[in-house]
């Protein structure tokens, strides 16, 4: 196959007060241009069958329809070269495909986040009371709609569309928002990101994200199943910056210019490093609301503008009304600052300090972007992208061409294990799986090599897992359903996930940076033995010790929550031997067996329990007294 590729220009200039704001903040901003060889995987909607022209003038929206209809699900990306493609009625994935039910796997991806535009036609929808999105991500009843993205992109709602949702996205197990601007002019607007449009809407995760305008910038709710946020800005909402009506979320650096209260949440909260500015009539309001009694972790939150950090409100979030509160609201933080605060306070099996842990956060690590004409397509070395034929010695050969990036655009079957090694630094999927049938043990095996940084990227599933047999550094990055292994070469290794998950992980002395991190099994979760494991957004499911901290590791959780659905008297949520733990964590269970032990400590020769009626993991802290 040739190595036609789709071009890129630069990424246009970020707006100078969005790009301040980041620059004052703690987290780092990353903001790609994407381009992917060609490749029947990546479908470029201005190209024929659909031939979209992204001129600003002509309507695109049947274009498009048709581009979603055929390849939803399919594991293919749908691209949007640079353009403003205009939009008139909701664009939506449907719920089947020729004759199947589509159980989700979509990506769409635009050049770049300010060159890449769904603008919504003026004027079209008008009815504030009945809101419209410009883009549905569907979804099922139940929670079974996997593995979804859409990054890269502007949505635009344009003028005179006081109706108007940006995107409705919807997504379970693994998904992501990335890299996307939501944008709406003086009365226009309704909710820039829906996510509480339906039930059961992740875990997923929203990373680099920017809402200027609407009533409502972003928009969270139900019981299930958890959603993680970084690095998002909010400027020049109506009623509300961010408003959650009863997820369990975890943001990481939020920033909010706004004269309306910047969040407010009656579900279960964790915010750390926020700020929130506030500006005219914020002056009479705090910048953080919390409804009815909700669970709040808050740290490092810097405030300006507003009358206090936090205020407390008794009733229900049911209209217009409570967002705009005056002097209405019950003061709990006097201050315009936060350290650090915890609405309940922290359950103790031990005399420990109540403060969080406060483990060094290091970002994700980037790796150089490499011009699409310079990756070794699988396909090229003969590899099966349709899952029929074995690929095993097809993708070794694209992994030792000394290409730096490997593109593996479908879907494989193994029969021996890939070796990572040489100048390998990136490896990138459109979202397929590998190795269905987990013939292979492990499928992937990363040892030394060039790069000291090596990225996996939007893989639905790697079902033989892979194994580190080294001391590199691993970013995974939208990977599913993969288990990871170690060998005694991986000790001090660091690993950082963003969208992953796996069954069962193992940590023995590496260190651990996890952004939306799932896992589902039965029996122990996670066992952090002798690591270093901060997290941001935690979800189980299933019965089993959810976090078993050993040999002197140190564990912290920020947000998230069991979703217990068998066996939950048969092991304790958490196990600490002499180790550090902090747990800001929470559960839902609707079959009546939640889990009976908390959290199980020992310190030398004494193991102490805390069932569910005697504390807590919103939050716990468990750790030994300093010598």
């Amino acid at each position: 196959m040739s190595h036609r590729f789709h071009r890129v220009d630069l990424l246009a200039i970020v707006p100078k007060i969005f790009l301040v704001a980041w620059l004052l903040g703690p987290a780092t901003l990353t903001l790609r241009s994407a381009s992917y060889p060609a490749s029947e995987s990546v479908i470029d909607v201005t190209r024929p069958p659909y031939s979209a022209k992204a001129d600003g003038i002509t309507d695109d929206t049947e274009s498009l329809q048709r581009a979603f209809n055929d390849h939803v699900g399919r594991h293919h990306i749908l691209y949007f070269p640079k353009g403003t493609y205009l939009i008139s009625t909701t664009l939506k994935w449907p719920k089947s495909f020729g004759g199947r039910d589509n159980w989700g796997k979509t990506f769409l991806c635009g050049e770049s986040r300010e060159a890449s535009v769904f603008r919504l036609k003026d004027g079209t929808f008008t009815d504030p009371t009945k809101p419209q999105a410009i883009l549905w991500c569907g979804g099922f009843g139940s929670a079974d709609w996997f593995h979804n993205y859409v990054e890269n992109l502007t949505f635009d709602v344009g003028s005179g569309n006081p109706g108007a949702v940006a995107l409705q996205f919807y997504s379970n197990n693994s998904g992501a928002v990335r890299n996307c601007r939501f944008v709406a002019g003086a009365g226009s607007g309704h909710t820039g990101l829906d996510l509480a449009h339906r039930d059961m809407n992740g875990p997923l995760l929203v990373r680099n994200c920017e809402v200027v305008g609407f009533r409502r910038g972003i928009a969270t709710g139900r019981a299930v199943n958890g959603q993680v946020f970084e690095n998002l800005f909010l400027s020049g909402q109506s009623e509300v910056g961010f408003v959650n009506e009863g997820q369990a979320i975890s943001i990481r650096g939020l920033r909010s210019s706004n004269a309306v209260p910047a969040l407010s949440t009656y579900g279960t909260l964790c915010l750390i490093e926020a700020t929130l500015t506030g500006v005219g009539a914020a002056s009479q309001k705090p910048g953080i609301i919390n409804f009815n009694g909700g669970r709040l972790f808050l740290r490092d939150i810097r405030t300006s503008g507003y009358k206090r950090a936090l205020g407390d409100v008794s009733h229900t979030p049911d209209s217009a009304a409570a967002y705009r509160l005056g002097s209405t609201d019950q003061p709990t933080t006097a201050g315009p600052t936060l350290a650090e605060y915890a609405s309940h306070p922290a359950t103790q099996a031990f005399p420990s300090p109540k403060e969080s842990l406060r483990l060094p956060v290091k970002e994700t690590p980037e790796v150089p972007a490499d011009p699409p004409a310079t990756w070794a397509n699988a396909t090229d070395f003969g590899a099966d992208p349709h899952g029929v034929k074995d690929s095993s010695e097809a993708i070794q050969r694209a992994m030792d061409s000394g290409a730096t990036t490997v593109f593996l655009p479908g879907n494989y079957a193994l029969k021996k294990t890939i070796e990572i090694r040489g100048k390998v630094r990136r490896i990138i999927g459109t979202g397929g799986m590998i190795d269905y049938q987990a013939r292979v043990h492990p499928d992937f095996r990363l040892g030394d090599g060039d790069a000291p940084v090596v990225v996996f990227e939007h893989f639905s599933h790697i079902h033989g897992g892979l194994e580190v047999d080294t001391p590199r550094t691993l970013v995974l990055r939208s990977v599913s359903d993969c288990d990871l292994t170690t060998t005694s070469r991986a000790k001090g290794s660091e690993w950082f996930f963003e969208d992953v998950v796996t069954h069962k992980l193992v940590l023995r002395q590496q260190k651990l940076w996890a952004r939306q991190l799932n896992i589902e099994n039965e029996g122990t979760h996670l066992l952090n033995d002798g690591s270093d494991v901060w997290i941001i957004g935690y979800k189980t499911e299933r019965g089993g010790t959810l976090l078993a901290t050993e040999r002197g590791g140190r564990s912290e959780v920020l947000g998230g929550f069991s979703y217990t659905t068998t066996a939950g008297k048969l092991a304790p949520m958490f196990v600490n031997r002499d180790s550090a733990v902090w747990a800001f964590f929470s559960e839902v269970c609707y079959n009546g067996d939640p889990f009976a032990v908390r959290v199980q400590e020992t310190r030398g020769t004494e193991t102490k329990s805390l069932g569910k009626e005697q504390g807590s993991t919103t939050p716990y802290s468990g750790r030994l007294p300093k010598r």
